[in-house]
């Protein structure tokens, strides 16, 4: 399988394929066959109460989450190339999404489905689920911060 050199940079940039080498990537790339999605602004990524069952990597383009709060509903998501939106699609795939994601530009993404991880061998597996734990954290640091409390 043909990988192009941008897909294979994204990978390598984000810390959900942090530690992985070429053949775990390409793991990643014959079994969890990502794919590109190009949106516009306005158009949205997720929506609150949808199944999760994907997650995206961020290759260009700025992203804002609708919160269900009433004081803060918008918050501009700062993503930089690589970066991880949905990872519950991962973490737990068929949960209820807790936000809506829209593009607040256009926006370029990498999907990928959980599908397949089954099928990577269990070093890959096992990689994958330790980084998926550490974003996992961070992001719970993130909303326990008091910067995020606003």
């Amino acid at each position: 399988m043909h990988m192009s050199d941008e897909l294979i940079a994204v990978l390598k940039k984000s810390k959900l394929f942090a530690g992985f080498d070429q053949g775990q990537l390409e793991q990643v790339i014959s079994h969890l066959q990502p794919k590109s999605v190009t949106l516009k602004s306005g158009d949205r990524v997720y929506k609150r109460g949808n199944p999760a069952d994907r997650c995206w990597l961020i290759q260009s383009g700025h992203l804002t989450v609708k919160r269900a709060s009433l004081r803060t509903p918008f918050r501009t998501m700062i993503y930089h190339k690589g970066s991880v939106t949905g990872i519950q699609g991962l973490a737990d795939p068929g949960s209820p999404r807790a936000v809506t994601m829209i593009a607040e530009d256009k926006v370029e993404l990498i999907e990928i489905t959980h599908e397949g991880i089954a099928r990577m061998d269990k070093e890959t597996q096992i990689l994958l689920w330790r980084n998926t734990s550490r974003l996992l954290l961070r992001k719970l640091g993130a909303c326990l911060s008091k910067e995020s409390l606003d």
